[in-house]
């Protein structure tokens, strides 16, 4: 199927604004297809970057100079609505860069930009979920069975250099020591800045958007297995997700406080910042009802998230509109946090807060990388993948 054709399918069943948007969000996706020309690494895969638009400063250079990990799997959730192939390229693209330990790097730049691996840190773990999201959409078992052994690897990563034995819970690290240390570990969260990493503590955390994204790993294993009759790994990926299920339900929910919070365990304490964080366990589904009820407060109450979820909640003392990961709106986290409201019942919260976000991303001709929480104004770079990808989420998974 074309994209015309997709679009064609979805014309007068969509609202006026959720067409154009989902119109604008599939052509950015589109002009987005990084250079593959001969030396350049991925080719002859057209892959998907983050944004060809350029800085503003420097219109020589790109915001974005290659393909990143967690961008690129959200690149194949968006696609795969209506090309599968390319959808397909944007994971055969990046796991030609796997390295023996079955880890991901972080970034591969095109030629432009150096043309280097950038492999100090990974991303969240996001592929197999992209690649289960992409096969219900476009099945292809050709494809699920030469990619479910490369996941497989990329777990055996996770639980042998990310993962405490003792405490059964996945913290996010770097191979790399030095004055550097801080910032690629807080790189490999996909969260840079974020207030939640001050002071150095992300080196001793047990995030809990990291945990419940393994969570989602384990149970997008079980699908794959599934669709290939692999009923003993079934059972294997099966018993991960319940065992780490149990340790965030007993680790990383704060009884006193009603909510979860990232577990910082050199000072035995929480991290207590409110975030879209704090939702990842209703996005999986994995939170009591009492739970999911408890931390909807935050979602509706206006001094912390609501109306359009911002990176940090409003009254705390840090946020920083004009900060990168400390204020502005991100599409990906923000459609966590509501697609879990959402399926948690809490539908009127949930659409209120997609209604603003659609309407700040329809009014610009763009679509850009965050946006400032108070006036909805795009920030960064235009024409970003991303929030393309999660607007469609947003129009396609979340229905008023």
């Amino acid at each position: 199927m074309s994209r015309e054709q997709w679009l064609n399918e979805w014309k007068g069943k969509l609202s006026e604004r959720d067409f154009r948007i989902a119109e604008k969000a599939s052509r950015i996706l589109l002009q987005n297809i990084a250079p593959n020309e001969e030396g350049t690494r991925w080719n002859p895969y057209r892959a998907i970057t983050p944004s060809m638009s350029p800085q503003p400063n420097n219109p020589k250079d790109l915001f974005f100079p290659g393909i990143w990990n967690w961008d690129s799997a959200f690149h194949m959730v968006g696609v795969s609505r209506f090309d599968k192939k390319l959808a397909q390229e944007q994971m055969e693209a990046f796991f030609l860069f796997q390295k023996e330990n079955g880890m991901l790097p972080d970034l591969i730049r095109l030629p432009m930009g150096g043309s280097r691996i950038e492999d100090y840190s990974g991303k969240p773990p996001v592929w197999a979920w992209a690649l289960e999201q992409t096969d219900r959409r476009q099945p292809d078992d050709a494809f699920l069975a030469k990619m479910y052994p490369k996941l497989v690897k990329n777990e055996a990563f996770w639980r042998t250099e990310r993962y405490s034995e003792k405490d059964g819970l996945f913290f996010y690290s770097t191979d790399q020591y030095g004055e550097m240390r801080d910032t690629y570990i807080r790189w490999e969260s996909g969260l840079d800045d974020s207030i939640r990493f001050d002071d150095g503590v992300i080196e001793f955390l047990y995030p809990i958007d990291l945990n419940c994204f393994m969570v989602s790993f384990y149970r997008a294993m079980q699908y794959l297995a599934g669709r290939q009759g692999l009923t003993e790994e079934i059972t294997l990926w099966k018993k991960r997700e319940t065992d780490l299920t149990k340790k965030i339900l007993s680790v990383l929910w704060s009884e006193a406080d009603q909510c979860f919070w990232d577990w910082n365990f050199r000072d035995r304490d929480f991290v207590r910042v409110v975030t879209p964080a704090l939702f990842m366990p209703l996005w999986v589904g994995i939170a009591t009802k009492e739970q999911a009820a408890a931390v909807e407060r935050f979602a509706k109450d206006p001094n912390k998230l609501y109306p359009c979820m911002p990176t940090v909640a409003f009254d705390h003392p840090k946020m920083n509109e004009h900060g990168y990961w400390r204020g502005p709106v991100w599409m990906n986290v923000a459609y966590f946090a509501i697609k879990g409201l959402y399926d948690y019942g809490f539908r009127e919260t949930a659409m209120e807060i997609r209604e603003t976000l659609l309407d700040w991303m329809d009014k610009d001709p763009s679509i850009h990388e965050n946006y400032n929480p108070y006036t909805g104004r795009g920030r960064c770079a235009s024409e970003f993948s991303w929030s393309c990808v999660f607007a469609m989420e947003m129009i396609f998974e979340m229905k008023p």
